[in-house]
């Protein structure tokens, strides 16, 4: 199979999550990645786990999160502290097309890792960063992981239950991946623009912008419109209704996009009442009538199951969706999209699960090709063939803890 990014060269100084991600998306789509860890400890997400069963006491294989987002990559463990493992960087970017990495700003500096000092080596070189904060500003020099730019996003004051002062983190990490899909999208304009300038450039996304971007639905609202957006449990704050019911076994989740959908809803759950009454009849004065609107609705759907009204609202073509959980959820993707679900060998665990490649293509496609790295596995195999290193060369960096 062809892959749209084969051919790629990738060298990546990344480590936690919304970088890893990135080179993950890169390495999924054909790219060659080269991932440095540090000397025996490696990546910090090497240690992070929800399951016990990756409370692995074998060295050098790594926690759930990491096995997660760490595949196609390999792993070179240098110490790029010591001068060194610097110029063994230096020559791997030289080697390669694209440098990503995710240090506090200043750190690649003071490694002689940064831009200016790695494109002396390569001209042609695309240099991206992902920071929380960003290089520049008033925040850039200050520590931030994805809750905290959660936090000062505004993200965890509209997500919440009703009328709810507490702040709620969304389950997912959503600063850190979606500042990590965003600098994929840099970096694949940057490449599409050295392909017609014949010019690198440096790319760099804050996980806070990256954020803010994704709350673009409550710009104009907010900025121009002075709007106060509170939670709204599983509501929509410009749709109703748009949110989940609860059924007589669980929930259900309905959504009308617009008011012949809704009319449509009412018609199929036998409430048609409630699409002719004046408070209901638009989706403006639904809004303004949230209360009353969820009331009414919650009344109907909690006499029926929820497979029951899924059939009904299925038939009737009204967007709808049984709530999951998330084993559930994994386990319906198997039959609902067979290709995201996967399995790859690896060299310790033996059969381990992956998601697949969400992109499709009709000409080319992603695939997954390497399971998630041991710690180093590839540190000899990188030195001898990409940077022509000798055994005896090998040794001797292995002897001086430089690998």
């Amino acid at each position: 199979m062809r892959r749209p990014l084969e051919g790629i060269k990738v060298l990546d100084l990344t480590h936690g999550v919304a970088g890893p991600y990135c080179t993950m998306v890169l390495g999924d789509l054909g790219a060659d990645i080269v991932k440095i860890e540090k000397p025996e400890r490696g990546d910090a997400t090497r240690y992070m786990n929800v399951s016990e069963k990756f409370h692995s006491d074998i060295p050098r294989v790594g926690g759930d999160y990491f096995l997660a987002v760490n595949r196609n990559k390999r792993s070179v463990a240098i110490e790029m502290k010591s001068e060194d493992g610097r110029k063994l960087c230096e020559e791997l970017a030289a080697w390669a097309d694209v440098v990503v990495q995710n240090f506090r700003p200043g750190v690649t500096q003071r490694l002689g890792l940064d831009y200016e000092s790695l494109k002396r080596f390569n001209p042609k070189l695309i240099y991206a960063n992902i920071s929380a904060y960003g290089a520049s500003g008033e925040l850039s020099e200050k520590a931030g992981m994805d809750i905290a730019v959660q936090a000062r996003s505004g993200v965890m004051r509209i997500t919440g239950a009703v009328n709810s002062d507490e702040p709620l983190r969304p389950g997912a990490s959503i600063a850190d991946f979606g500042g990590g899909i965003y600098l994929v999208a840099g970096l694949l304009a940057a490449l599409f623009d050295r392909e017609r300038t014949g010019r690198g450039q440096e790319v760099s996304v804050s996980l806070l912008d990256a954020t803010m971007s994704l709350l673009i639905n409550y710009s104009v609202a907010v900025m121009d419109g002075g709007a106060n957006v509170r939670p709204l449990g599983s509501g929509h704050p410009q749709l109703v209704p748009y949110q989940a019911f609860p059924t007589s076994d669980g929930f259900v989740v309905v959504a009308t996009g617009t008011n012949k959908t809704y009319r449509t809803m009412c018609d199929a759950i036998g409430c048609s009442s409630l699409a002719v009454d004046e408070r209901f009849a638009s989706n403006q004065s639904r809004v303004l009538n949230r209360a009353e609107m969820v009331d009414a609705l919650s009344a109907v759907f909690r006499q029926q199951t929820c497979a029951r009204w899924i059939e009904i609202l299925e038939a009737a073509d009204v967007p709808c969706a049984p709530v999951n959980e998330l084993s559930d959820a994994f386990e319906e993707l198997k039959t609902t999209s067979p290709d995201m679900v996967k399995t790859v060998e690896h060299a310790a665990l033996g059969k381990l699960s992956q998601l697949g490649v969400p992109f499709r293509f009709s000409d080319c496609g992603g695939d997954i090709r390497k399971p998630p790295p041991m710690l180093g596995e590839h540190t000899d195999e990188v030195l001898a063939q990409l940077l022509g290193r000798s055994p005896d060369a090998i040794a001797s960096l292995r002897e001086r803890k430089v690998i």
